[in-house]
């Protein structure tokens, strides 16, 4: 039998009424291969993405945005010799490296009674007693340990929605529908992030309340996970917890995609210590207001507006060519960041950089539905899921590595020859008869 991605690569659209496995009137989206008819209930999708998007905007809070509030307050009212800068990172390192585990979670996902959606509600309720426990905590090292449970709980959740996102949406919308999902978690870190700001700026014994306010934002996301419609995946046998890892030795192509999609991540994420730092030592003396701007208010907002355009993008092109056209961007903001001393040109390099990370979380919570078999879609996404989180684990250390021994020079140069061969690795790719109708 031929590989479905063979056929789903050009997918043929259509809109026509139909009756779907939920037993309902449905809405005739998608036919994915020559051999399958896929039959989408419109109401299944609009109530996906109401709740999708809440989930999203109460996530967005407790988020990075909100965890660096939070460990600021904490060390202040608990007291440590630990700066909360590294603090961070080694909070940071510790979700990292909880995604590795994905696939073995999945696989026990699998095995379970409960669908997709109720495992993502019960993470989130275990992250809502963990922020309420926390909240109690007399040493900084208790608080530290339930911020990182928690950590832990919220990455094992990223590879449980492409089934569903599958299973709602039509192809030919569904870039659009979680790119439009997606745009609500930058509007809840700035909104709730602001909130606990304001508590901490009013007194930091106000921690108890923040930590509050965190446990009833995860209990939210909870509740949003039960409204999702999602159907039981159910494992054919019961094979090994390992077994998903496979799929990264087996499978060339999605092999391949991981590697130079892997490039693109580090150099990304090399250079994210440098921008805040190139700004800090800035020649024209930058306020910390305008500082903050860039990262709190420009990039964001950068994202929110280019979500959906993005999603549209996807669902009409080749999903190849939207990740080159997200590599652009990239490619052209990184150097103009570091290359020019105009405060304009910054400001215009912040909002490529917006924008592209922006398309890159469309593009990363989506593609692996083009590469692999349907029944293979969560499989792939939890050994998706472990690859970066080892390689967003490495790629701060590689990244503070050259900057200490060879300077921001290197390593700006360095992020660049990386997007340039992924970005020739893609179209390499693009050109193979394997990616092509």
């Amino acid at each position: 039998m031929q590989r479905q991605d063979e056929f789903s690569l050009d997918a043929v659209t259509a809109s026509e009424r139909g009756v779907g496995w939920r037993g309902i009137s449905t809405e005739k989206v998608a036919i994915t291969s020559p051999f399958e008819c896929v039959y989408f209930d419109a109401s299944v999708g609009r109530k996906t993405l109401f709740f999708d998007s809440l989930r999203y905007i109460f996530q967005g809070a407790l988020d990075k945005e909100l965890c660096t509030v939070l460990l600021l307050m904490a060390a202040q009212v608990l007291g440590t010799s630990v700066s909360p800068k590294v603090s961070l990172t080694v909070l940071t390192s510790i979700g990292f490296i909880g995604m590795i585990f994905t696939p073995i979670t999945q696989q026990l996902v699998n095995r379970s009674r409960w669908n997709n959606m109720q495992i993502s509600a019960l993470y989130f309720l275990l992250i809502s007693i963990t922020f309420f426990c926390a909240a109690f905590a007399t040493s900084w090292v208790i608080f530290f340990m339930f911020m990182a449970v928690a950590r832990i709980f919220d990455k094992q959740q990223i590879p449980l929605m492409i089934d569903v996102y599958c299973d709602n949406y039509p192809r030919a919308h569904r870039g659009f529908k979680v790119g439009t999902a997606l745009a609500c978690m930058p509007v809840g870190g700035i909104i709730f992030s602001q909130c606990a700001r304001y508590l901490g700026d009013k007194s930091p014994h106000h921690l108890c309340h923040a930590l509050w306010l965190a446990s009833l934002l995860a209990l939210l996301c909870a509740i949003c996970f039960l409204k999702i419609p999602a159907r039981k995946v159910v494992a054919a046998s019961h094979l090994p917890l390992w077994d998903n890892f496979k799929w990264i030795a087996r499978d060339r192509l999605f092999r391949s995609v991981l590697i130079f999609y892997s490039l693109i991540a580090i150099a990304n994420q090399m250079t994210l210590p440098l921008r805040l730092e190139y700004l800090a030592n800035h020649k024209q003396g930058l306020a910390p207001g305008t500082i903050l701007a860039i990262f709190a208010v420009i990039q964001p907002l950068a994202s929110i507006i280019s979500g959906p355009l993005w999603g549209k993008l996807y669902d009409r092109v080749h999903w190849i060519t939207m990740r080159q056209c997200v590599t652009a961007c990239f490619l052209v903001g990184i150097p103009l960041f570091f290359a020019t001393d105009n405060i304009n040109m910054i400001y215009l390099a912040s909002i490529l950089l917006g924008i592209g990370r922006s398309g890159g979380v469309i593009f990363w919570s989506l593609w692996v539905s083009n590469v692999a078999p349907r029944d293979k879609i969560g499989a792939y996404m939890s050994a998706n899921t472990a690859v970066m989180g080892l390689r967003d684990a490495l790629a701060p250390l590689l990244g503070y590595i050259l900057l200490e021994y060879a300077g921001p020079w290197t390593v700006g140069i360095t992020a660049f020859i990386l997007l340039v061969i992924a970005l020739l690795g893609f179209e390499y790719l693009y050109r193979r008869s394997i990616l092509r109708r």
